[in-house]
């Protein structure tokens, strides 16, 4: 047991003697990496710090050029729009019109056509009466009948000479 004691505690000072070889090495890389992203951060020279400042001032001017046509051309798309819609209103309004017009064109047509129609019913009244009434029906229309034959005689038709 003593004897694994021992070889542990070896084990263990190799182990602690390989680390204090190596950290330094490790902590150098550690510090130049970090060195090296804290000086590529930074700018070293002021015309490297002016050349960021425009770059960066050029960027928003392009952004803000881009903005500007965007809203320029939005713009236009809504005044065109705008001006579609009032066309089309127009339209509508004249369609309106012509559609009222026709309304009272089939108004009137048909108040005429009503009264022409009361007016025929009157006219055929009137001469049905005036026919009825006039003596020409029964010459005209019915012959006198011969008194031989009065089962050919048509039914409410009074023959004159027979009666």
């Amino acid at each position: 047991m003593i004897e694994w004691l021992m070889l542990l505690g070896i084990g263990f000072l190799a182990g602690s003697l390989a680390m204090l070889a190596f950290v330094p090495v490790v902590h150098q890389r550690a510090v130049r990496l970090t060195m090296r992203n804290l000086v590529e951060a930074t700018p070293l020279a002021m015309t490297e710090i002016r050349a960021e400042k425009d770059h960066l001032r050029a960027q928003f001017a392009m952004a803000v050029r881009r903005l500007e046509v965007n809203v320029e051309d939005m713009k236009t798309k809504g005044a065109s729009q705008l001006a579609e819609i009032a066309r089309k209103h127009a339209e509508i309004g004249g369609l309106k019109a012509e559609l009222e017009k026709r309304a009272a064109m089939i108004l009137t047509l048909r108040a005429r056509w009503q009264l022409r129609h009361a007016m025929v019913r009157r006219i055929v009244k009137l001469l049905l009466y005036l026919f009825v009434r006039s003596d020409r029906r029964r010459r005209t229309f019915f012959a006198p009948r011969p008194a031989a034959t009065p089962l050919h005689a048509a039914p409410g038709v009074v023959d004159r000479e027979a009666a």
